[in-house]
This record gives C-alpha cells, sequence and structure tokens, in this order.
C-alpha cells in the first residue's frame, strides 16, 4: 500500500494539483489575516465616515494574498512540515511588519495619492516604541501560522484526493480560523486606539449635527464633549470624513484631521475624548 501511495504522490499531475493547491492554500491564508486585521477596521471606519476606510484593507490584503501564495506553494514544492512552518515563520514576519508599517506609514503615502489635499495634513511619525508592536504582533502572528504551516501538508494532501468541494475548501476554513484569530489580535495593537479616536469624534460631529439650533443639557454636552467643537462651528457640515493625521508613541493623543464641505479642520483626541479643535484651510 505505501509504494503505491508513493507512486501516487510522485506522479507529475499529483505534485502539480499539489502546488497549485499550496498557491490558494497561502492566498486564502493571506486573505484571511487581511480580513480580520483590517477588513473590519476599514468596515468600522466606513460606518464611522472615514476617509478612504477601505485602502489600509487592500493595501494589506495584496501583498499578504502574495507573500502568502509564495509561501504556500514553496512549502507545497519542498513537502516537508518542518520547513512548511520555518516558511511561514518567515511570512508571519512580513505580517507583522505590515500590521504597524501599514496603518502608520505606508497608508499615509497612499493617502496622499488617492487624496492629494491631504499632503502636508498629515504628520506621521515612527517612533522607536513602534519596534516594539512589531516585536508583540510577531509573537502572536508565529503562533498561529506555525500551526498553519504544520497543517498545510497534511490537510492538503487530503484535500487533492478529496472528490467533494468541502473536502477541498475544509483546510480553508481552517485558516480562516487561525489567521482570523491573529489578524484580531493584532488589530487590537495599532488599529483600534486610532479608530476608537476616529469614531469617537464622529460620534461627537454628529451629534453636533443632530441637535443644531437646539437646546443641550449641559451634563450631556460635558458627556459627549461638545465643547471641543466650538472653535469649528461654522464650518461643520453634514457631509464630512475624517482620518487620523498625527499621533503620540503611545497612541494615547490622536490628532484626527476632517475633512467637510469647505474647509478642513483637526482635533485632537486624548484616550477616544474630543479635547480641542481648530480649523487648518479652506477647500476651493
Amino acid at each position: 500500500m505505501k509504494p503505491l501511495q508513493s507512486e501516487l504522490n510522485a506522479r507529475p499531475d499529483v505534485l502539480h494539483a499539489k502546488h497549485v493547491y499550496g498557491i490558494w492554500f497561502g492566498a486564502f491564508l493571506g486573505l484571511a489575516f487581511a480580513i480580520a486585521a483590517w477588513g473590519i477596521d476599514a468596515f468600522i471606519l466606513n460606518r464611522a465616515n472615514g476617509l478612504l476606510p477601505w485602502l489600509k484593507f487592500v493595501g494589506g490584503a495584496i501583498p499578504c494574498m502574495l507573500v502568502g501564495s509564495f509561501t504556500g506553494w514553496l512549502s507545497a514544492k519542498l513537502n516537508r512540515p518542518i520547513l512548511s512552518v520555518l516558511l511561514w515563520l518567515a511570512a508571519g514576519s512580513i505580517f507583522a511588519w505590515l500590521t504597524v508599517s501599514l496603518p502608520l506609514q505606508i497608508a499615509p503615502g497612499l493617502m496622499g495619492i488617492m487624496e492629494p489635499d491631504t499632503q502636508g495634513l498629515l504628520h506621521y511619525t515612527y517612533y522607536e516604541e513602534f519596534s516594539a508592536r512589531v516585536g508583540v504582533a510577531y509573537v502572536w502572528i508565529a503562533i498561529f501560522v506555525a500551526l498553519a504551516g504544520l497543517l498545510q501538508i497534511p490537510l492538503s494532501d487530503s484535500a487533492v484526493f478529496s472528490t467533494s468541494w468541502l473536502g477541498k475548501f475544509a483546510p480553508m476554513l481552517v485558516c480562516l480560523v487561525l489567521m482570523g484569530i491573529a489578524g484580531i489580535i493584532v488589530d487590537s495593537l495599532n488599529n483600534e486606539p486610532l479608530r476608537a479616536a476616529t469614531t469617537a469624534l464622529d460620534n461627537t460631529i454628529q451629534f453636533s449635527i443632530d441637535h443644531r439650533g437646539r437646546k443641550i443639557d449641559p451634563a450631556e454636552s460635558r458627556l459627549i464633549h461638545l465643547g471641543a467643537l466650538k472653535t469649528i462651528e461654522d464650518v461643520i457640515t453634514p457631509q464630512h470624513k475624517l482620518i487620523v493625521s498625527g499621533y503620540d508613541a503611545f497612541l494615547g493623543e490622536i490628532q484626527v484631521l476632517i475633512k467637510f464641505e469647505h474647509a478642513w479642520a483637526e482635533c485632537k483626541v486624548f484616550y477616544n475624548q474630543p479635547i480641542s479643535c481648530k480649523k487648518v484651510s479652506d477647500i476651493p
């Protein structure tokens, strides 16, 4: 039986099928990570009037899928579980780097291309402390990509020979669970503080719009931090978009840039509490 199985596995068409499946396995793993790490963030920001909220997701999904495809193909070609684990650990280091560099370094550059008016208004700084965030992200990601690497070859073997769609798709579901957990964990390291500041400010702006011209209870005004908008009341419009424009080394004090219909404004948010705002330029 074993010689027959070895002969079957050595057939060119079977090897080709395994290599192709490795590509799809890796691509889906990268996509699953991107959905959890940046897709959920994009969905929430889209509901909170974020400016180009899907930019980070697209910018993260493409490289993660490319790296995953190559790693999955090479792991399938080498056909050694221990080598597969090592390859996926190497890929995990790229994923970890992206979790910090994408929102804090890459996205601002992409934003300047997609929304030229933001050039000169985004003040992103890469602090030394962010290197520790990459390390923490890698530790978590490494746990899950190592499991994925360990499981890739046995799961792929069974999927290649499976005659059902469920059998072929089952390894992808394993990827979805493993990398979904990893993505959600690293999302909380970097995206969540920036997202929380943006959504908090949007809630305050929306409250101001909804209650314009009405008498507001002082206690409620303080609770929603309405006073932070006093200096930009004349430029607030229902149509507005928000994007983080700066932050401190601990992602506690966040500056959020707001694009209204006729002006740009910037607000300071301290641990999800809007503090002050100022108008920065007019929109022709």
